[in-house]
């Protein structure tokens, strides 16, 4: 493991059940020597990336609060499916959910609050289980077989209590099931009381989802709700999202080949 990536790791170590980190929790994790794990945060310090507390603990630092702006900036999904998210939010009357899949983690980047008495358990940057939920599940059944068989081999027993399936080949029926219809309602499987109702989100042709949008309904107004009509709003808010993406990452890379065009002349010039 490289030097950076170590470093990199000790951001890993933070969670909800452990805020806070000593140079020896780094040593501990890292197994390094004390002085090797106090150069280390000592690093991130300077960085930015961690802040020192009394007592000598460590939490993350402000540098993260500035990624995270920057990131939210720059995300094309973001900056596409915002205004929508707020149109279906005002239109349907239900919270409106943006996830993401990053490798091996699902993560919500965006919530559009209509009623602010549901208390979700998950919200933006908190991991979610792979397999239970409308988001996962519809974002899985577009990915390719490849890609199936190796979640399969990592987490069998994760997705056999998700209902997925406790082979492979009923793991990838299943979402071929959700594929077909091109969406998903999970009634209660994250939250007792909570529905959701997602579509998948694309960032180009490869037919791979990247992302989900889904619309967050509580169990007990579901069954008085015009399902169809639900089913119709989240889908086409999500094609226009994605074709908004498209959009936009098609804009700046148009913009990227123009200014490295400009620079190349400017060089040739002087």
């Amino acid at each position: 493991m490289s030097s950076i990536t170590r470093l990199l790791s000790i951001l890993e170590m933070f969670s909800d059940a452990r805020p806070f980190l000593s140079a020896e929790d780094v040593g501990t994790e890292l197994d390094c020597s004390i002085p090797t794990a106090y150069r280390y945060v000592r690093e991130l310090v300077e960085a930015g990336l961690l802040v020192r507390f009394a007592g000598g603990d460590y939490g993350l630092g402000p540098r993260i609060i500035k990624l995270d702006y920057h990131l939210r900036m720059s995300d094309p999904l973001l900056a596409a499916g915002q205004p929508v998210m707020r149109e279906l939010r005002e239109h349907s009357g239900f919270d409106i959910v943006m996830s993401r899949w990053y490798g091996t983690e699902l993560v919500d980047t965006h919530r559009e609050t209509h009623d602010a008495s549901l208390d979700l358990r998950y919200g933006r940057g908190r991991p979610r289980p792979l397999f239970l939920g409308a988001a996962p599940k519809v974002i899985l059944s577009t990915f390719p077989k490849a890609k199936l068989a190796i979640l399969f081999d990592q987490y069998a027993g994760d997705i056999a209590k998700s209902g997925l399936g406790t082979t492979l080949d009923d793991f990838r029926a299943s979402l071929l099931r959700i594929r077909r219809a091109g969406f998903y309602l999970s009634k209660d499987e994250l939250e007792v009381g909570v529905s959701a109702l997602a579509s998948p989100l694309f960032t180009d042709d490869s037919g791979e989802a990247v992302g989900s949008l889904a619309m967050i309904v509580p169990s007990q107004r579901l069954e008085f709700a015009n399902l169809d009509r639900l089913v119709e709003s989240v889908g086409e808010a999500a094609a226009r999202v994605s074709q908004r993406t498209r959009a936009v990452i098609e804009s700046r890379l148009t913009r990227a080949i123009a200014s490295t065009r400009g620079a190349s002349r400017v060089r040739r010039s002087a």
